[in-house]
Protein backbone atom coordinates (compact mmCIF):
# COMPACT_ATOMS: atom_id res chain seq x y z
CA UNK A 1 0.00 0.00 0.00
CA UNK A 2 1.18 3.49 -0.79
CA UNK A 3 0.02 6.72 0.79
CA UNK A 4 0.72 10.44 0.83
CA UNK A 5 -0.44 13.41 2.90
CA UNK A 6 -0.83 17.13 2.44
CA UNK A 7 -2.43 19.98 4.36
CA UNK A 8 -2.90 23.68 3.74
CA UNK A 9 -4.72 26.63 5.22
CA UNK A 10 -5.98 29.91 3.91
CA UNK A 11 -3.96 33.04 4.28
CA UNK A 12 -6.66 34.75 6.48
CA UNK A 13 -2.35 3.51 16.81
CA UNK A 14 -5.28 2.65 18.15
CA UNK A 15 -7.00 -0.34 16.63
CA UNK A 16 -9.76 0.45 14.21
CA UNK A 17 -13.29 -0.35 15.30
CA UNK A 18 -14.90 -3.52 14.01
CA UNK A 19 -18.53 -2.36 13.93
CA UNK A 20 -18.40 -0.93 10.43
CA UNK A 21 -19.97 -3.07 7.74
CA UNK A 22 -17.56 -4.37 5.10
CA UNK A 23 -14.44 -3.25 7.01
CA UNK A 24 -12.56 -6.43 6.04
CA UNK A 25 -14.02 -6.81 2.54
CA UNK A 26 -11.54 -6.90 -0.31
CA UNK A 27 -11.96 -4.55 -3.29
CA UNK A 28 -13.21 -7.41 -5.47
CA UNK A 29 -16.17 -7.82 -3.09
CA UNK A 30 -16.95 -4.17 -2.46
CA UNK A 31 -18.46 -1.34 -4.46
CA UNK A 32 -16.83 2.09 -4.41
CA UNK A 33 -19.88 3.47 -2.60
CA UNK A 34 -19.79 0.77 0.09
CA UNK A 35 -16.04 1.27 0.54
CA UNK A 36 -16.52 5.03 0.99
CA UNK A 37 -19.28 4.49 3.57
CA UNK A 38 -17.14 1.99 5.45
CA UNK A 39 -14.12 4.29 5.48
CA UNK A 40 -16.28 7.12 6.88
CA UNK A 41 -17.50 4.82 9.63
CA UNK A 42 -13.96 3.71 10.46
CA UNK A 43 -12.64 7.29 10.52
CA UNK A 44 -15.39 8.37 12.90
CA UNK A 45 -14.73 5.37 15.14
CA UNK A 46 -11.03 6.19 15.40
CA UNK A 47 -11.76 9.85 16.08
CA UNK A 48 -14.25 8.93 18.84
CA UNK A 49 -11.70 6.56 20.34
CA UNK A 50 -9.32 9.51 20.62
CA UNK A 51 -11.93 11.78 22.21
CA UNK A 52 -12.60 13.74 19.02
CA UNK A 53 -15.88 14.64 17.40
CA UNK A 54 -16.76 12.71 14.26
CA UNK A 55 -16.40 14.60 11.01
CA UNK A 56 -19.47 15.50 8.97
CA UNK A 57 -19.84 14.08 5.52
CA UNK A 58 -19.67 16.92 3.01
CA UNK A 59 -20.99 16.35 -0.51
CA UNK A 60 -18.68 18.95 -2.09
CA UNK A 61 -15.56 17.52 -0.48
CA UNK A 62 -16.76 14.04 -1.47
CA UNK A 63 -17.13 15.20 -5.07
CA UNK A 64 -13.59 16.60 -5.10
CA UNK A 65 -12.23 13.44 -3.47
CA UNK A 66 -14.10 11.10 -5.82
CA UNK A 67 -12.92 13.03 -8.89
CA UNK A 68 -9.31 12.91 -7.69
CA UNK A 69 -9.38 9.18 -6.92
CA UNK A 70 -10.85 8.47 -10.36
CA UNK A 71 -8.33 10.80 -12.02
CA UNK A 72 -5.41 8.99 -10.38
CA UNK A 73 -6.66 5.62 -11.61
CA UNK A 74 -7.51 6.87 -15.10
CA UNK A 75 -4.20 8.70 -15.61
CA UNK A 76 -1.77 6.41 -13.76
CA UNK A 77 -0.47 8.78 -11.09
CA UNK A 78 -0.50 8.91 -7.30
CA UNK A 79 0.00 12.42 -5.97
CA UNK A 80 -1.69 15.41 -4.39
CA UNK A 81 -0.95 17.49 -7.46
CA UNK A 82 -2.36 16.16 -10.72
CA UNK A 83 -0.24 16.08 -13.89
CA UNK A 84 -2.25 19.13 -15.00
CA UNK A 85 -1.28 21.02 -11.84
CA UNK A 86 -4.53 20.78 -9.85
CA UNK A 87 -3.98 20.84 -6.07
CA UNK A 88 -6.34 19.89 -3.27
CA UNK A 89 -7.24 23.59 -2.99
CA UNK A 90 -8.00 23.79 -6.71
CA UNK A 91 -10.12 20.64 -6.61
CA UNK A 92 -12.23 21.61 -3.61
CA UNK A 93 -12.76 25.11 -5.02
CA UNK A 94 -14.01 23.57 -8.28
CA UNK A 95 -16.38 21.40 -6.27
CA UNK A 96 -17.77 24.50 -4.51
CA UNK A 97 -16.54 23.82 -0.98
CA UNK A 98 -14.70 27.12 -0.55
CA UNK A 99 -17.35 29.41 -2.04
CA UNK A 100 -17.99 32.50 0.08
CA UNK A 101 -15.66 31.62 2.95
CA UNK A 102 -13.15 33.93 4.71
CA UNK A 103 -10.87 31.25 6.10
CA UNK A 104 -10.37 27.61 5.39
CA UNK A 105 -8.27 24.64 6.37
CA UNK A 106 -7.74 21.56 4.21
CA UNK A 107 -6.04 18.22 4.63
CA UNK A 108 -5.80 15.36 2.21
CA UNK A 109 -4.74 11.75 2.61
CA UNK A 110 -4.27 9.36 -0.30
CA UNK A 111 -4.02 5.60 -0.19
CA UNK A 112 -4.44 2.57 -2.35
CA UNK A 113 -4.32 -1.13 -1.83
CA UNK A 114 -4.89 -4.37 -3.65
CA UNK A 115 -6.50 -7.58 -2.39
CA UNK A 116 -6.35 -7.69 1.44
CA UNK A 117 -4.35 -4.44 1.56
CA UNK A 118 -7.28 -2.78 -0.21
CA UNK A 119 -9.84 -3.63 2.46
CA UNK A 120 -11.11 -0.45 4.16
CA UNK A 121 -9.73 -1.54 7.55
CA UNK A 122 -6.29 -2.20 6.02
CA UNK A 123 -6.29 1.13 4.21
CA UNK A 124 -7.18 3.00 7.38
CA UNK A 125 -4.59 1.06 9.40
CA UNK A 126 -1.92 2.03 6.86
CA UNK A 127 -2.91 5.69 7.09
CA UNK A 128 -2.86 5.62 10.90
CA UNK A 129 0.60 4.01 10.86
CA UNK A 130 1.94 7.00 8.91
CA UNK A 131 2.53 10.03 11.20
CA UNK A 132 1.53 12.70 8.62
CA UNK A 133 -1.67 10.84 7.73
CA UNK A 134 -2.49 10.12 11.34
CA UNK A 135 -2.13 13.83 12.10
CA UNK A 136 -4.67 14.69 9.39
CA UNK A 137 -7.19 12.00 10.37
CA UNK A 138 -6.98 12.95 14.05
CA UNK A 139 -6.79 16.73 13.65
CA UNK A 140 -9.51 18.18 15.90
CA UNK A 141 -9.74 21.30 13.72
CA UNK A 142 -11.29 19.38 10.84
CA UNK A 143 -15.09 19.30 10.86
CA UNK A 144 -15.91 17.99 7.37
CA UNK A 145 -14.78 15.07 5.25
CA UNK A 146 -15.27 13.82 1.74
CA UNK A 147 -14.33 10.24 0.91
CA UNK A 148 -13.59 9.35 -2.69
CA UNK A 149 -12.99 5.77 -3.78
CA UNK A 150 -12.18 4.48 -7.26
CA UNK A 151 -11.81 0.87 -8.35
CA UNK A 152 -8.31 0.17 -9.65
CA UNK A 153 -4.74 1.09 -8.85
CA UNK A 154 -3.17 4.47 -9.56
CA UNK A 155 -0.22 2.89 -11.33
CA UNK A 156 -1.66 0.66 -14.01
CA UNK A 157 -3.72 -2.49 -13.89
CA UNK A 158 -4.81 -3.05 -10.35
CA UNK A 159 -7.77 -5.35 -10.77
CA UNK A 160 -9.04 -5.93 -7.27
CA UNK A 161 -7.62 -2.63 -6.00
CA UNK A 162 -9.07 0.53 -4.46
CA UNK A 163 -7.66 4.04 -4.69
CA UNK A 164 -8.80 6.40 -1.94
CA UNK A 165 -8.79 10.16 -1.48
CA UNK A 166 -9.82 11.60 1.89
CA UNK A 167 -10.40 15.35 1.81
CA UNK A 168 -10.81 17.00 5.21
CA UNK A 169 -11.86 20.59 5.70
CA UNK A 170 -13.10 23.36 7.89
CA UNK A 171 -14.38 26.74 6.80
CA UNK A 172 -15.20 30.01 8.47
CA UNK A 173 -17.55 32.47 6.79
Amino acid sequence: MCAAAAASSSPAAAATPTRCAHAAATPAHLSSTAAARTLRCLIDGVRRKHGLRPVRSNARLALAARRHARDMVAHDFFAHVSPGGATVETRVKRAGYLGGVREWWLGEALAWGQAGAGAPRAILRGLLDSPPHRAILLDPAFRDVGVGVAKGAPRGGGHGALTVTLDFGRTRR
